[in-house]
C-alpha cells in the first residue's frame, strides 16, 4: 500500500546533514521563485528529447489549491508526515498543520524524456541514471557531460520551497516501460527523534520498500488516478516530468515567477528553444519568442531587447585576433584591429549596437590547447553601470565575480555549446552563478592559472577600453552646457520617497565668497536643441554685450573628446536646410567651415539665437565662448580637447 517510508537510525551510523543544511540555511537562496525557475527550466532543457526536429522544450507552471476536502486530501498524501514536520528544529520552521489547505506549485516539462533509468538499480559512480540520482541521491548527478547543470544539488530548492519540505514526482519515461506513469514522493528533514525512535533525514512516498531491496515507485492505476484528481496535471500521455511542490512557500507567487521567467530565461525563449506557460489559478500567460512581455524593470527589459537583437543576427562579421596558444590568455590592444575598434566606437557613439566574436585558447590536461570562441554584444546605455549578462549555452550565469562593468555600455556575452562551454561549466559551483578555477571538476580536467576565465569575464570592459583608448575627457569654454536626455529623479527611491542625507552638502559654497557677477548670456535647453539669449538680469546696454560668440556643439561620447570625435553624419551646421536649423534675432549667424560650430555677431540688446533639430535621445554638449571681433576663429588645438 502506498505511503511514507521513514529511515530509522540506530544512533551509531554517520549523520550527514550537509545537504539539508544547505537547503535550510537562510542565505543559500535569496529568491525562491528565481531558484525554482532556474533549476526547473535547466533540468527541462537538459532532459530535452532529441527528435531531430527543432522542437522547443515546453514548461508549464501552475499555482493551484487542492480541489478536494482538506482533511481527506492531507490524510491521503501526507498522513504521518505531519508528526515529523511538526517537531522543533527539524528544518521546517513554517510547517503546515493537518487542517491547512494545500496550496501547491506544479512544474511540468514537455518534449522531454522524463526520469529515465532503471529505478531498481543500485547507484554506480559515473552512470547516467536520472531516476535514481534525481530522487534518491543529493549531491550526485546523473547528467552527461554536455548538460547545462552538473552538480546534483540544485534540486534541493524544490524541497526548500515546500513548507512541508516535500515534493512529488510524476513521470512518464521516453524509454523502458513506455507511457506507464510512475509516482514517488520525497521529504527532507534533519536528524530527529519521535516517540523514542531516531530517524535519518530522508523519507519517501512509495509503493513498497523492503529492507535491503530497491525502493518501488507507485505504478498502481487507482493511486495514479487519485493523484491526478488531487493535483490537476496538464500531462496526459506525453513523456516528461511533473513535479509537485505541496504547501508552497507564500513568497512564490505569480508575479515573482513571471519576473524570474523573463529575467533568467529570455535568451532561451527568444532563441525559440523554450516556451513557458504560467497558470495562476486559471489565468494563463504564455512566454514565447514572439510573445515575451515586459516586466516593468528597466534593466531586465533592456537586457531582453539586446538579446532579441543578438539572436536576430544571421552572422557576426567583426572578430578579434586569437591570443598566443601557449601563454596566458589576455585580451590586449594587439588583438583588436582598427576595424573592430572603429565599429565599437561608431556604434556606441551613435547609440547603435555592435557584435564581436572573440577567440581564445583553453588548455585541457594532457592534450594540445584548443581554440574556441564566444560572442560579445554591446549597446550604448545611459544610466547603466552593471556587469554584462553572461549566457553559457542557454543558462544565465548571473554572478561572475571577475566581470567588470563598462560605463554607459550594456553588454551581453554568449558562450555557445562547445569546448568553451564545457570548460566554464566545469568551473561553476552548485548554483551555476560564477566561474572559479578552484572547483574539483576544473582542476581534474584543465590546467590552471592561464587566464581563460578572466579573459571571458572582462571581455566587455576590455573591448570598450581598447576601442576608446585613453583620450582626454572633454573640456569646454566659459559657458559649456551638458544637456542630458530625460532621466528619472535621482533623489527618489523605488518607492518614490526622497532619500535622506546627513551632514553638510559639499557643493554648498562658503557664505563669505563674493557673489558671482551676472553672466552676459544664458544657454537654455529646449525639446530638441538650445537657445542662447541675453541675460535679463545682466548688462542692459549695448556696450556691455559681447562683441562675438563662438559656439560649438557635439553629442557626448563614451570616452575621449566629443569635439575630436564629432561626426558630420550626426548633423552639419553648414547646411542651412539640414536636419539642424539655426535662427537669430538682434544678431547675425556666421557659419564656420566646420560642421559643428558657428559664430554670432552684430549682437544687440535682446538678442536670441535658437538651434533646433537635434536628437532628443542623445546627450548634447554646447560650448559658448564670448570673444572680441579680432578672435574670429576657433583654434585648431581646441578641436581636439
Amino acid at each position: 500500500m502506498a505511503g511514507w517510508f521513514f529511515q530509522q537510525h540506530d544512533g551509531y551510523q554517520d549523520i550527514d546533514q550537509s545537504s539539508a543544511g544547505e537547503a535550510f540555511s537562510g542565505g543559500a537562496i535569496r529568491d525562491l521563485a528565481t531558484a525554482i525557475v532556474r533549476e526547473g527550466i535547466q533540468n527541462a532543457l537538459d532532459a530535452r528529447e532529441q527528435t531531430g526536429e527543432e522542437t522547443p522544450v515546453v514548461v508549464k507552471i501552475t499555482l493551484g489549491k487542492c480541489p478536494s476536502l482538506v482533511t481527506a486530501h492531507n490524510q491521503k498524501w501526507f498522513d504521518t508526515l505531519f508528526e515529523h514536520v511538526a517537531l522543533p528544529d527539524v528544518g521546517a520552521p513554517n510547517a503546515p498543520r493537518s487542517s491547512d489547505r494545500n496550496e501547491f506549485l506544479l512544474f511540468e516539462d514537455f518534449n522531454t524524456k522524463g526520469l529515465v533509468g532503471d529505478y531498481s538499480a543500485p547507484y554506480k559512480p559515473g552512470e547516467e541514471n536520472n531516476f535514481v540520482n534525481f530522487m534518491y541521491h543529493d549531491g550526485v548527478t546523473g547528467k552527461g557531460e554536455r548538460k547545462l547543470g552538473s552538480r546534483g544539488v540544485g534540486k534541493i530548492v524544490f524541497t526548500m520551497a515546500s513548507r512541508m519540505r516535500s515534493t512529488f514526482a510524476f513521470t512518464i519515461r521516453a524509454e523502458g516501460d513506455g507511457i506507464k506513469p510512475l509516482l514517488i514522493g520525497k521529504n527532507l528533514l534533519r536528524f530527529r527523534e519521535l516517540e523514542g525512535k531516531l530517524y535519518g533525514g530522508r523519507a519517501y512516498f512509495l509503493k513498497e520498500w523492503r529492507e535491503g531491496e530497491a525502493r518501488q515507485p507507485i505504478d498502481d492505476d487507482d493511486a495514479l488516478a487519485d493523484f491526478r484528481v488531487s493535483f490537476p496535471l496538464k500531462r496526459r500521455n506525453e513523456p516528461g516530468l511533473s513535479l509537485v511542490i505541496p504547501f508552497v512557500d507564500p513568497s512564490v507567487d505569480a508575479n515573482s515567477l513571471r519576473f524570474a521567467i523573463v529575467a533568467e530565461y529570455h535568451y532561451a525563449i527568444l532563441r525559440g528553444e523554450l516556451r513557458v506557460e504560467l497558470d495562476d489559478h486559471g489565468e494563463v500567460e504564455t512566454f514565447s519568442a514572439d510573445r515575451l512581455p515586459r516586466v516593468g524593470d528597466e534593466q531586465v527589459d533592456a537586457e531582453v531587447a539586446l538579446a532579441r537583437w543578438a539572436v536576430s543576427l544571421p552572422s557576426i562579421e567583426m572578430q578579434t585576433a586569437s591570443p598566443p596558444s601557449d601563454g596566458i590568455q589576455k585580451l590586449d590592444e594587439s588583438l583588436v584591429s582598427e576595424e573592430v575598434r572603429t565599429a565599437i566606437t561608431s556604434a556606441l557613439n551613435h547609440r547603435d549596437r555592435v557584435a564581436i566574436r572573440v577567440p581564445l585558447y583553453i588548455h585541457p590536461k594532457d592534450v594540445a590547447p584548443v581554440v574556441t570562441h564566444f560572442d560579445v554584444f554591446l549597446e550604448r546605455a545611459e544610466r547603466h553601470s552593471s556587469k554584462p549578462t553572461f549566457i553559457r549555452e542557454l543558462l544565465p550565469v548571473s554572478d561572475v565575480r571577475d566581470a567588470k562593468s563598462a560605463s554607459k555600455v550594456r553588454g551581453l556575452v554568449v558562450i555557445a555549446p562547445g569546448p568553451l562551454a564545457d570548460f566554464l561549466r566545469s568551473a561553476e559551483g552548485a548554483n551555476h552563478t560564477d566561474w572559479s578555477p578552484r572547483t574539483d571538476r576544473f582542476q581534474e580536467r584543465y590546467k590552471g592559472r592561464l587566464g581563460e576565465i578572466r579573459f571571458v569575464a572582462t571581455a566587455v570592459s576590455r573591448l570598450v577600453e581598447i576601442a576608446f583608448g585613453n583620450a582626454n575627457e572633454p573640456v569646454g569654454g566659459i559657458a559649456t552646457q551638458f544637456f542630458s536626455s530625460a532621466i528619472p529623479n535621482a533623489t527618489s527611491t523605488a518607492s518614490g520617497k526622497a532619500k535622506k542625507t546627513s551632514g553638510v552638502d559639499p557643493e554648498t559654497p562658503p557664505d563669505d565668497l563674493d557673489p558671482k557677477p551676472p553672466a552676459l548670456f544664458n544657454v537654455e535647453q529646449t525639446d530638441d536643441g538650445f537657445t542662447i539669449r541675453q541675460n535679463d538680469h545682466g548688462p542692459a546696454s549695448e556696450g556691455e554685450l559681447p562683441e562675438r560668440l563662438r559656439v560649438r556643439v557635439a553629442y557626448d561620447v563614451i570616452n575621449g573628446s566629443p569635439w575630436s570625435r564629432f561626426d558630420e553624419i550626426d548633423f552639419d551646421l553648414r547646411k542651412p536646410r539640414g536636419n539642424v536649423r539655426l535662427s537669430a534675432s538682434n544678431s547675425e549667424i556666421v557659419r564656420s567651415d566646420k560642421g559643428n560650430r558657428f559664430a554670432v555677431e552684430s549682437i544687440e540688446p535682446g538678442f536670441e539665437v535658437t538651434a533646433i533639430g537635434f536628437d532628443p535621445n542623445r546627450d548634447l554638449i554646447v560650448d559658448v565662448t564670448a570673444t572680441t571681433a579680432v578672435e574670429s576663429k576657433f583654434s585648431e588645438g581646441e578641436d581636439d580637447r
